[in-house]
């Protein structure tokens, strides 16, 4: 261990979402926990739809250019527990990864993918599905290149439902 690096233990929570981060130079998807500053964990599988209690390691590796000061490592999963279909969480959505648009054709610069007529994967991480009252608006948002918020419904595993735009 190097001097003055601390290591401890911790019980946190993870949200049964992620949120859209902005990071150094792009956007990425982190998770959400609401009694640590944990957006990535070792050795954790997140599960969309899932509320976590868990045991991790955290190790402190002082402040970082981008604001990272801790790392996180999965020790145990206390607790996995699916939230009700009622539930329903805000989310940002932002076509564009990067700050500034990539002039080539390159499709990295872009965080929705089209898997049919209805869904999208977005982050390469979880598919929204666009109900069709919706797929007008949400379609002008992607084609102007604007990041918005909406609400969502868990369906299954990584997939989620847009029910309103803001």
């Amino acid at each position: 261990m190097l001097i003055g690096q601390d290591v401890f233990n911790k019980t946190i929570t993870i949200e049964p979402q992620m949120y859209t981060q902005n990071y150094e130079h792009f956007k990425r998807l982190v998770l959400d926990s609401p009694d640590s500053e944990a957006e990535y964990i070792d050795g954790f599988d997140f599960e969309w739809g899932y509320s976590y209690t868990l045991s991790v390691k955290v190790k402190d590796i002082g402040q970082l250019s981008d604001g990272t000061r801790y790392d996180y490592a999965l020790l145990s999963v206390k607790s996995k527990v699916k939230v009700p279909d009622s539930v329903t969480f805000m989310m940002s959505v932002d076509p564009l990864r990067y700050y500034d648009k990539i002039q080539d054709d390159d499709h990295a610069n872009y965080t929705l993918n089209q898997l049919c007529d209805s869904v999208y994967l977005y982050m390469n991480q979880v598919e929204i599905e666009v109900p069709d009252d919706l797929q007008e608006s949400f379609q002008k948002k992607i084609n102007n290149e604007v990041d918005f918020r909406g609400s969502f419904k868990f369906v299954t595993g990584r997939r989620i439902r847009l029910v309103r735009l803001r």
